[in-house]
């Protein structure tokens, strides 16, 4: 495992927490994973720091692929939203729930954490019907209509 490492709560916690992740994963041997791991660390940085409170922080652990976690001073669950196709934002939950092979969130001793999973084998999650997204035991409402638009 890498980190916790704390984020600064501003707009540079993205940078830092890309720079992480193109510093770690190819000691890890998982290079392969390192653009879609900043995309979707980026996703759930800027939704914390839009959304929640700090303290943040980045956690990165070495599984069958890569698990990242996000963590933050919220205890409220992350809550995709149904975007249009002129609306600005809103989509980063659903980027994450394509392209990982699983993601959720769990509740802390402060706050939440949002993490996902990438498996080695990153190009083809989703689209061969390997891609298992699990959210916990929480119904995200929304979330199929939200992948319907994407398809």
């Amino acid at each position: 495992m890498a980190g916790p490492w704390p984020l600064p709560w501003s707009p540079t916690a993205c940078g830092v927490a890309r720079s992480a992740i193109r510093n770690v994963l190819p000691r890890w041997g998982v290079s392969e994973l390192v653009p879609t791991a900043e995309l979707l660390a980026s996703e759930l940085v800027c939704n914390a720091l839009r959304h929640a409170v700090g303290p943040l922080l980045l956690t990165l652990e070495r599984v069958s692929g890569l698990r990242c976690q996000v963590s933050d001073g919220s205890s409220e669950p992350p809550c995709p939203t149904d975007s249009g196709p002129e609306d600005e934002d809103g989509r980063g939950l659903a980027l994450v729930d394509m392209l990982a092979a699983r993601w959720g969130y769990e509740h802390g001793p402060v706050g939440k954490s949002v993490w996902f999973e990438l498996s080695v084998d990153v190009d083809t999650a989703g689209l061969d019907g390997r891609h298992t997204p699990w959210i916990g035991e929480t119904d995200l409402h929304g979330l199929d209509a939200l992948k319907s638009e994407a398809a």
